[in-house]
């Protein structure tokens, strides 16, 4: 695919790759926040974040500066470490403990919407969440032993929301991508890109391992970037 100009997806026919992968690069990072690294994370291949950066958007550059970045910080990181080290797995299982557990007193908070939000848990953020979750028949699996707004849930519902759009750009159904685009644009809105960042940020500077500093600059980049996207595909389908 070759690189395009900015704002050149914004059709039923361009919207259907984009959806593609950034559908798939948030099923990468969620599964970043939520599994113990293993020796299948660090295979992923982050195909999708170089793919995302073939697709410039007009005010969005700031957005790809943190793919970019994140991209070369984690690609960087397992080209000086052997990704099958048993001694890198467990420097990364320490780090994402540390960083997504809030085991240590001085830590991070771990990255609960309602906690950064209001300061406790299970407050108004997770309730809405349960509730949206609920009306669309969503169901968080039980391996995954974390609450509805977890980071790593709410980057996975994500992943759901943009496959919905790709298949819905497959039919060229324009009513089905407004809604599931509207349904996008209104969890970064209320939820993503109320408290993401901030956490982000914080785990950028408190990480140990540049695999999760970089992790930090893709989640930042990516919901920068949809939140932009979201908001400039919807007039196009009016």
């Amino acid at each position: 695919m070759k690189k395009g100009n900015a704002d050149t997806f914004l059709s039923v026919e361009t919207c259907r790759p984009l959806a593609r992968c950034r559908g798939d690069l948030y099923n990468l990072l969620s599964s970043a926040y939520i599994h113990i690294p293993a020796k299948k994370t660090l295979e992923f291949g982050w195909e999708p974040a170089v793919e995302l950066l073939r697709f410039p958007q007009e005010g969005g550059e700031e957005a790809l500066q943190h793919i970019d970045k994140g991209l070369k910080l984690i690609k960087s990181y397992g080209s000086r470490n052997g990704l099958r080290d048993e001694k890198i797995l467990t420097n990364l299982s320490k780090d994402w403990t540390r960083l997504f557990r809030g085991v240590e007193r001085d830590g991070i908070l771990p990255p609960y919407e309602s906690l950064y939000r209001t300061g406790k848990l299970q407050e108004k953020p997770a309730r809405e969440i349960h509730r949206l979750f609920s009306e669309m028949g969503i169901r968080v699996p039980d391996e995954w032993h974390q609450p509805q707004d977890y980071i790593g849930v709410e980057l996975d519902f994500m992943r759901l929301l943009c496959s919905r759009e790709f298949e819905a750009c497959e039919k060229q159904e324009k009513k089905s991508i407004v809604e599931v685009v509207k349904t996008e644009k209104s969890f970064i809105e209320h939820h993503l890109g109320a408290w993401v960042s901030t956490f982000c940020e914080k785990m950028g500077k408190q990480a140990r391992e540049d695999y999760y500093r970089g992790t930090a600059q893709l989640t930042i980049g990516l919901i920068e970037y949809d939140q932009s996207y979201t908001k400039k595909l919807l007039p196009n389908f009016k």
